[in-house]
């Protein structure tokens, strides 16, 4: 017997991700890829700086407004797609400037 198999839809970090890997990087030159890659290494270093400034208010149990709490949960599904996908470009950019020298 036949079992339909069910392919689960990817998650929207994952599809966000596989997009963000169909960027063409081939018309930067090497000092924007090196520029890319420190601009995707800082935007992860501040997004993680965020999230500790959320986990140490979390731990002191400050009460958040319910307008305060929407405002966190855009900005942690935010950093949950940029995170992956900032580092995936930066890789990406170090990989292409690899290859041009």
């Amino acid at each position: 017997m036949n079992t339909p198999q069910y392919n689960a839809p990817d998650s929207s970090i994952a599809l966000f991700c596989r997009l963000v890997s169909t960027f063409d990087l081939s018309a930067l030159s090497d000092i924007d890829l090196a520029d890319l890659n420190a601009l995707s290494a800082g935007g992860i270093e501040g997004l993680c700086h965020g999230l500790l400034f959320i986990s140490d208010s979390l731990e002191q149990e400050v009460i958040y407004p319910p307008e305060s709490v929407r405002q966190l949960s855009a900005f942690l599904n935010a950093s949950a797609h940029l995170i992956p996908a900032l580092a995936m470009l930066g890789d990406k950019a170090l990989i292409q400037l690899g290859e041009m020298h």
